[in-house]
């Protein structure tokens, strides 16, 4: 058997979505199977070492156009018109083949070239015992699987869901033309859909049986992890000297570290810090000018640190640093939204802030771990929280009920799957 993983992203460490391929690929190789990944070579900060794989080929993309980086209106504030033409855009081209570079925020298209795609896929040599794993975003991946099925029937492909291109409670599916039409060559042509939660796994099969397809029985959910034995370069003494002053405070540090989508309360979290003195928030991360506007707007700057964008080793530092790790669910119904962000906290040993109670199966899997506190978008609640907190009672404990997302025994348990699958899609023949 052999692994060709194919996806965007892959090779930048400031990713989650870099992080699932990583490990996945990494994992997989730890099973004695031959591994090459075909990644985008537009990266930054910090790379990921593939040094395992037999070969990693770059995926090519289109540039198209250098952008400034500018503050972002608020969605909310926008008039009916401007919403149907961010819908627009957002369905058909940023999600379906677009792609930004997060730090210098370019703008890059997917397109297929069949000749260099042919090229790699002969020099690989496929058959029957070949897996193709596309990871979708952005959708046009699954464009990418289907037309490499279309000439290697043998291959057996695994169309990956990071997120959800239909119902996706983080963007409107008004004007979802490009999503839908991809979803149905996955739907159609996959071999096995992998989505990151039984939430997502669910939603698929409805869209599916939107279209007239059924895909209950090559559905499978391999959930976002983290790694036990991840290399942590986050305590080299530069990065302790930088951060120094900042978390020397006597105050409780709670830390956010990534991106901040429409659907997360920020705001109303920010609120609370006006009504609590205990509390020290840093942020990093792309969504700096959100973060910068409700700290002005609401007057709490000296509660509030804004790293705006930083490398990954100094992210995990702050992590790991942190008295509290804060994460923000959807304030609307969520169907098992894991986000890789939440495994990553889990890896870290901190009591993690939850806000948002709207994921069933989210807080199932939480009931479970010790470290996770959960709580709804309800002001007076996280304020009553916040004031209870207390720097010499925040030292948790390993939690062993983690050990289930670890990628060690993911990985695993999926490459046993797959084996099964084309086991008995041999017996069929």
């Amino acid at each position: 058997m052999k692994y060709i993983i194919l996806s965007v992203f892959g090779r930048q460490k400031e990713r989650i979505a870099a992080t699932r391929i990583y490990n996945l690929a990494k994992y997989l190789s730890l099973t004695k199977k031959d591994i090459y990944t075909i990644l985008s070579n537009d990266f930054y900060g910090s790379a990921y070492d593939y040094n395992f794989c037999k070969r990693v080929y770059d995926l090519p993309l289109k540039f198209i156009k250098k952008s400034k980086k500018t503050s972002k209106k608020e969605h909310t504030d926008l008039t009916k018109l401007q919403k149907d033409i961010n819908n627009f855009i957002l369905n058909n081209i940023s999600s379906y083949k677009g792609y930004r570079s997060f730090k210098s925020n370019n703008l890059y298209f997917l397109e297929y070239n069949n000749k260099y795609i042919n090229k790699i896929l002969t020099e690989i040599g496929v058959d029957k015992n070949t897996i193709l794993i596309t990871s979708n975003g952005p959708s046009k991946i699954n464009y990418f699987g289907y037309r490499i099925k279309k000439k290697n029937p043998c291959i057996f492909w695994v169309a990956d869901y990071r997120d959800l291109n239909q119902n996706n409670p983080h963007k409107s599916d008004k004007f979802n033309f490009k999503g839908k039409k991809m979803d149905k060559l996955a739907f159609k042509y996959a071999d096995l859909i992998t989505t990151v939660s039984q939430g997502t796994k669910e939603q698929n099969i409805k869209n599916a049986k939107n279209i007239g397809l059924e895909i209950s029985d090559k559905s499978y959910v391999l959930y976002n992890g983290f790694s036990k034995n991840e290399i942590n370069n986050s305590e080299k003494i530069n990065i302790s000297l930088k951060y120094k002053n900042i978390l020397s405070t006597e105050k409780v540090i709670i830390v956010y570290t990534g991106t901040i989508y429409p659907s997360m309360r920020i705001d109303l979290f920010m609120e609370t810090l006006k009504k609590v003195e205990n509390i020290l928030f840093i942020y990093a991360g792309s969504s700096f000018n959100l973060v910068d506007h409700f700290s002005k707007k609401l007057g709490i700057a000296s509660k509030v640190i804004n790293l705006k964008f930083i490398p990954r080793e100094e992210a995990e530092f702050l992590q790991k640093n942190s008295d509290i790790l804060l994460l923000l669910k959807a304030y609307v119904k969520e169907n098992g939204i894991l986000t890789g962000k939440f495994f990553e906290y889990l890896q870290r040993n901190k009591k993690i802030l939850s806000l948002g109670d709207q994921d069933e199966e989210y807080n199932l899997i939480c009931r479970n771990l010790k470290n996770v506190d959960i709580l709804p978008y309800n002001k007076e609640r996280i304020v009553k929280y916040l004031k209870n907190l207390r720097k010499e009672d925040l030292k948790e404990n390993y939690d062993p009920n983690i050990e289930r997302f670890s990628w060690e025994y993911l990985a695993k348990e999926f490459d046993d799957f797959v084996s099964q699958k084309l086991n008995e899609r041999k017996s069929n023949i």
